[in-house]
């Protein structure tokens, strides 16, 4: 189950590989985020700036993909 070592959130990661849709005060700060279960289980992703094809490989292969945590913005993440 992939979880941030500096808060312990294993909800939420995001990946630092795509920049946020828009440079606006209001735009979502992460280009991608991927939700998880308490399994562990990539359950949903959030895509606001990565193309569906780019969403669809972080899918099929999280742990290269989701690299850092948005609730504190460590890149401690253990996998």
């Amino acid at each position: 189950m992939p979880y941030c070592l500096v808060c312990g959130n294993a909800s939420s990661l995001a990946s630092s590989k795509f920049p946020p849709s828009s440079d606006t005060a209001n735009a979502p700060p992460y280009g991608l985020l991927g939700n998880f279960n308490e399994d562990g289980t990539l359950e949903t992703m959030e895509c606001q700036g990565a193309s569906l094809d780019d969403a669809q490989e972080a899918f099929e292969r999280p742990h290269q993909y989701f690299d850092i945590c948005p609730v504190c913005g460590s890149q401690e993440i253990r996998w």
